[in-house]
């Protein structure tokens, strides 16, 4: 599938190693050098393996690149040798083993530190505060030591018929657990609540709430005025449920007047920001306090639910960008 995609990255990837300058740590060198060449082979009707560097193909890329059935004797899969490098580049630049030189964020990690006279001035006092022996060679192999010891301990006290398991090799291995049968009193209380539970949609939800609450009286306009839309609980339902879910306006959109285009439009933009968001949450929470079962439970300040992400079309300092979902718009989660 990535191969399908080439055209994607072929238009940046000359750029890439024209315009940034990247340097490397000894491990990212060969992905670096290899990276670099990739322009070289773009284009090309037959790329022969000895162009390519075969001991960065791990994993699927070995096959993809040296026995893709539509291959020539002799040749490689370029395009899929692109893609190979890119992922270890990738992968590398995360680790800083490959960087960008004279970056704040993706520069070498190694360049602020002390080398040479400057470090052996402070060395001694570094070594002492870390309480750490002058050779590294001893410190590692203290900790070498600990853990063999620390893991042969724990080998130890495993049962011959334990679900864990070590193989010839070292590795530890866990035998997957066998799901517990559900007990009938379980199954039948699921019954029970699920029989309980009426199948209403979730703008009813919300109006039925903001009617024992009055909620939806905190989202007032920003022009400051005192007159409300007709059905302006209507719309504002519609909305919260649209940015509730991420949806958009579209599954939301009904015959009515409260429901068309324009009036979620200008209600979004005049009664949504994080000022009647809090006065309508403040609300509810209040309200939830006095149900007796939410105080059993802790007084109703906690909750357990995702993040829920609202767009805040006015400059606010708490509001912040989220491409995922709206583009550049501000909201708040």
């Amino acid at each position: 599938m990535l191969v399908t995609r080439f055209p994607t990255v072929r238009p940046f990837l000359a750029l890439l190693v024209q315009v940034v300058d990247f340097g490397a740590t000894p491990e990212g060198l060969p992905v670096l050098k290899a990276l670099k060449s990739l322009p070289d082979l773009m284009g090309r009707r037959k790329v022969g393996p000895d162009e390519i560097d075969t001991s960065l193909l791990v994993g699927s890329w070995r096959r993809l690149v040296l026995s893709a059935p539509h291959l020539e004797a002799g040749t490689v899969d370029w395009k899929a040798y692109v893609f190979c490098v890119l992922e270890s580049f990738h992968r590398l630049l995360r680790r800083r083993e490959v960087f960008t030189k004279n970056s704040s964020k993706w520069g070498d990690p190694r360049a602020k530190l002390l080398d040479g006279e400057a470090w052996e001035q402070v060395r001694p006092t570094v070594l002492a505060s870390l309480n750490l022996p002058g050779e590294a060679g001893e410190h590692l192999a203290a900790r070498a030591a600990l853990l063999d010891g620390t893991y042969r301990e724990v080998a130890g006290r495993v049962q011959a018929t334990s679900q864990i398991v070590f193989d010839d090799d070292g590795r530890l291995h866990f035998a997957a657990l066998e799901p517990e049968p559900e007990p009938a009193s379980l199954i039948n209380l699921r019954k029970a609540v699920e029989a309980m539970m009426l199948s209403v949609d979730l703008p009813e939800v919300l109006l039925e709430v903001s009617s024992w609450t009055g909620a939806d009286q905190a989202f007032t306009s920003i022009t400051g005025g005192e007159a409300r839309l007709r059905g302006l609980h209507v719309t504002v339902a519609a909305l919260l449920v649209a940015h509730g879910c991420n949806v958009g306006y579209t599954p939301v959109i009904g015959g009515i007047d409260e429901l068309k285009y324009g009036r979620l439009s200008h209600v979004d933009q005049t009664y949504l920001r994080l000022a009647t968001y809090r006065a309508a949450n403040a609300t509810l929470i209040e309200h939830q306090a006095s149900i007796g079962l939410a105080q059993v439970w802790g007084g109703g300040l906690v909750a357990s639910v995702d993040g829920m992400r609202f767009v805040v079309p006015v400059p606010s300092v708490y509001a912040r960008p989220n491409p995922k979902y709206f583009g550049r718009r501000g909201g708040a989660t």
